[in-house]
């Protein structure tokens, strides 16, 4: 779909394709944190809080079934420019929410751009990568998630903690969202200079029937491994501020900060591992290593042996986030990229809704530290099941 033959990796489409995602990224790890936290601040009971805050995945899953075709046949640029400007609206929403009701109304709001902008970014992103550094474009596109995770949570809490000892604590909550949507704002400047052309006819013909572009068979195992890993690692998103805060641990921010540049090194270094040595390889300890993180911050009680499970998260995520995109993309031909980045949301939205409430349900029945050790190890333990039994037939089948 891009107008460029280039061979590198960072030509025009991909770095506005980077660039946009790097400001989406920062956008939703300023606030997305405290999320649960603000609904907690207004009001919401333990269940509920998992259940609001995993609820923009849920609706962004439900939405799918449009979103893939629409992104698939139609004008790219003009999807990205429309759904970059509704996070801008979405986070004025929130920022406005002063109740239950309208905080939900957000999150729906914010599901629906979701089902759009993730898997649209990286279907830029990959059709713009040379097909031999597929996988190193792509570790290198979640960079900018990395980055944006090393700081995004700082300053989301940085933010908050500034404007509430100026205008109390719901004006903290206010300004973090402020600021969330002027990331949107800018990242509207990258969307408009993507160089991409509009489908022609004989090309959407070609894609068939719109209800044959909502999923791609090919991409549903790698799909559900996605899915597994995301209950897993969005509980640290969800719920680690409050964790330390029972645990009496200040300054949680510095967890996530060394999570992220662990990460930031860890994606592009196993994304070009992969390219050089399979997947296989890479995956299945990275499995081992992801679910040892959660033995640490479960049986952790002090700031150093969370900040060891940070590292070990890192590197176990950091590994198999890009190997599994990798693997949907590849799963089928070029034309049809947008449908296997669309399946691969489908697995990564399911996982992060069912992530916050199952591990509210988990919160309420025992402890944190029971939900970082059930809620995060099983479903590890799952994928690696899984992906042991279906490599073989995915591997012979890779375009």
């Amino acid at each position: 779909m891009t107008k460029t033959e280039n061979r590198s990796i960072w030509n025009r489409g991909f770095t506005c394709a980077f660039l946009a995602n790097l400001l989406l990224c920062f956008s939703q790890n300023t606030a997305n944190t405290l999320i649960s936290t603000y609904a907690d601040y207004l009001g919401a009971g333990a269940v509920l809080v998992g259940t609001v805050s995993g609820l923009y995945f849920g609706v962004a899953f439900a939405a799918r079934p449009i979103s893939g075709p629409v992104i698939t046949i139609l004008d790219k640029k003009k999807i990205m420019l429309v759904t970059y400007a509704m996070g801008v609206v979405t986070n004025l929403v929130y920022a406005a929410a002063g109740t239950i009701p309208l905080f939900v109304l957000a999150r729906v709001l914010h599901g629906l751009q979701f089902a759009f902008v993730g898997s649209l970014n990286l279907t830029i992103a990959s059709d713009s990568l040379p097909r031999e550094k597929l996988g190193s474009g792509i570790g290198i596109f979640g960079i900018g998630g990395a980055l944006s995770q090393a700081v995004g949570p700082s300053l989301g809490i940085a933010i908050r903690g500034w404007a509430s000892a100026r205008w109390g604590e719901g004006g903290g909550y206010t300004a973090v969202f402020l600021v969330s949507a002027a990331f949107m704002f800018i990242a509207l400047v990258p969307c408009a200079l993507i160089p991409l052309k509009k489908p022609t006819a004989e090309e959407r013909r070609s894609l068939g029937a719109w209800y044959k572009n909502i999923i791609a068979r090919e991409a549903l195992s790698p799909s559900l491994l996605l899915c597994l890993v995301s209950v897993s690692s969005i509980l640290y998103t969800t719920y680690m501020v409050p964790y330390a805060d029972s645990l009496g641990i200040e300054s949680i921010g510095i967890f996530f900060t060394v999570y992220a540049l662990v990460l930031l090194g860890a994606r592009p270094l196993f994304g070009r591992l992969s390219d050089r040595v399979g997947m296989d390889k890479v995956m299945l300890p990275s499995f081992v290593v992801f679910a040892l993180s959660f033995v640490a911050v479960g049986l952790g009680r002090s700031l150093p042996v969370l900040l060891a499970g940070a590292v070990l998260g890192a590197l176990g995520y950091g590994a198999l986030n890009p190997a599994i995109q990798t693997l949907c993309i590849r799963t089928v031909e070029p034309e049809r990229r947008g449908v296997a980045s669309n399946t691969e949301y489908f697995g990564m939205d399911l996982g992060y809704f069912l992530g916050p409430f199952l591990g509210g349900l988990l919160y309420s029945a025992g402890s944190y530290s029971a939900m970082y050790l059930i809620g995060g190890i099983a479903p590890l333990a799952l994928g690696l099941v899984l992906f042991l039994l279906s490599w073989r037939r995915l591997r012979d089948h890779l375009f």
